[in-house]
């Protein structure tokens, strides 16, 4: 669809004349036309992206507007193209909030079934918070506290079943600080034992909220499966990281003397 509109914007221009379908013979007719390629294809991706959200543009008075504006032959004073340029701005945000707003209500619904429908299991058990979690491997092992550094594997997805973390995959456990954590995984995490490994499903409130985060859309609910691996005791986290850095420094020591 871009490379189309990007024929349709050339077309035009060599239709009304212009001499930029000309050969590039010289450095500056390249940097030249690299000027106006960058242009139009900026121009095009606006476009594109507008008319994705239902606002259409007419392809011939944008470029006669491109062309006027080159020669400085405005037939629209500036007050007047700012006029209409935020109008245009102001009616695509209403649309991308209304689309917004669509999907988080759509998420929250989905998760509010997948929740009612994870509840009927015998072996999961509801937080007053409204957490869920099942036991899929008890252990005795250390709790952690609120304060506390852990080391866990766990692999994170939505209701769809969609991965959007996976320590497993990556083959690399991770250090989590409890201050710093979802509050529903941490809710989750003060109930495990070392060694345990829990299903945890957590509302959209106690995750990443109706702004999401990066692949996790607005108002969605998320699992873990969490194995709590070892609760770190203080002090070690940096104990571990001086002794890696005190490697690299003998490291380079050595590799200097060579």
């Amino acid at each position: 669809m871009q490379k189309q509109l990007l024929t349709s914007l050339v077309a035009i221009f060599c239709l009304a004349g212009y001499s930029f379908c000309a050969d590039l013979k010289t450095q500056e007719q390249k940097e030249s036309y690299s000027i106006g390629a960058s242009t139009g294809s900026y121009i095009s991706n606006q476009i594109l992206n507008q008319e994705a959200l239902g606002v259409k543009s007419d392809i011939n008075a944008v470029v006669d507007g491109f062309m006027d504006a080159l020669s400085k032959k405005q037939k629209l004073s500036d007050e007047e193209i700012i006029t209409l340029l935020n109008a245009r701005a102001d009616r695509l945000n209403e649309i991308v909030k209304k689309q917004q707003k669509e999907q988080i209500d759509a998420n929250l619904k989905a998760g509010k079934e997948f929740m009612a429908k994870n509840a009927k299991s015998s072996k999961v058990k509801t937080t007053k918070s409204g957490v869920q979690y099942e036991v899929i491997k008890p252990a005795k092992g250390e709790k952690p506290k609120p304060e506390s550094i852990v080391l866990i594997n766990y692999k994170a997805y939505l209701v769809d079943g969609k991965v959007f973390d996976d320590t497993y995959e990556k083959k690399s456990p991770a250090h989590l600080s409890m201050i710093n954590i979802i509050d529903g995984l941490k809710e989750a995490l003060l109930l495990m034992n070392t060694g345990s490994k829990y299903k945890v499903v957590i509302p959209s409130n106690l995750a990443y909220g109706e702004a999401g985060m990066g692949e996790i859309p607005g108002g969605s609910t998320v699992v873990f499966e969490i194995e709590l691996m070892k609760v770190l005791k203080p002090g070690e986290l940096a104990n571990s990281a001086k002794a890696l850095s005190d490697d690299m420094k003998n490291f380079h020591d050595t590799n200097t003397t060579k």
